[in-house]
């Protein structure tokens, strides 16, 4: 393993050059989640998001530890996700980055939707969250990834990144927000969706929460299982 330092966003960041992992941030502000623990917390920052049969668990043995959110063929509405309960500590004018490594181990079906990245206040309706800056799949489309900026202003819907994933693809999935103007995504440490334009100039000083979340939101028998290796975040104070 190589590592490659840059400046972006003013501050200085390594990652690992085979995955771009970023390995080290210098920022005033940075969090990681490994889920190496023997089960759930939900005591610090986090709070689960679960309905019905929806489940969030800490998968057993898993190297370097892993977060399965999953939903079972129970013809019923659900949900499994993570968030920060509705803190939103995390401002948009300071630069907030955020950082998965995941992949879905069980492909969602049509009318499951899994999203990761940031948003404002949860709810249980993804379409009805207020802000949100994200990666989605939906089932209807398999394991296509699709990027989402929305606020108070502007909305940008289900952009394509070209990239489709496989149940045994592992991928990591980058959000920058440098600059309001220009949030940038990026999939492997390559920039995915540029041809369009994500400003949240709008509400610049947008509050947000890191989440991760996979659900069906009317009874069907649908499936999916999202495994996530790790969060990252960090921002300016």
């Amino acid at each position: 393993m190589t590592t490659k330092a840059q400046y972006r966003g003013g501050l200085l960041h390594y990652y690992e050059s085979d995955t771009y992992e970023t390995t080290h941030v210098m920022a005033p502000v940075f969090g990681k989640e490994d889920f190496m623990g023997v089960a759930f917390d939900t005591t610090n920052l986090w709070g689960a998001r679960d309905t019905a049969g929806g489940a969030e668990t800490v998968v057993a043995d898993a190297s370097g530890g892993h977060l399965s959110l999953a939903l079972t063929n129970t013809s019923e509405a659900q949900l499994a996700g993570w968030d920060w309960a509705d803190q939103r500590t995390l401002s948009l004018d300071k630069q907030p980055c955020i950082e998965f490594r995941f992949r879905l181990s069980v492909l969602p079906t049509t009318g499951v939707i899994a999203c990761l990245g940031l948003c404002g206040d949860h709810n249980a309706a993804v379409d009805t969250v207020a802000e949100s800056i994200w990666f989605r799949l939906d089932g209807a489309t398999g394991g296509l990834i699709t990027v989402e900026h929305d606020d108070a202003t502007t909305e940008s819907s289900k952009v394509t990144t070209g990239l489709t994933l496989l149940a045994t693809d592992w991928v990591i999935g980058r959000i920058e927000c440098f600059s309001p103007t220009d949030i940038r995504f990026y999939l492997n440490g390559s920039r995915v969706a540029s041809g369009t334009t994500f400003s949240g100039n709008g509400v610049p000083t947008l509050a947000l929460q890191p989440v991760m979340r996979i659900g069906k939101e009317s009874a069907g028998t649908p499936v999916g299982t999202m495994l996530v290796d790790y969060v990252k975040w960090w921002t300016k104070r």
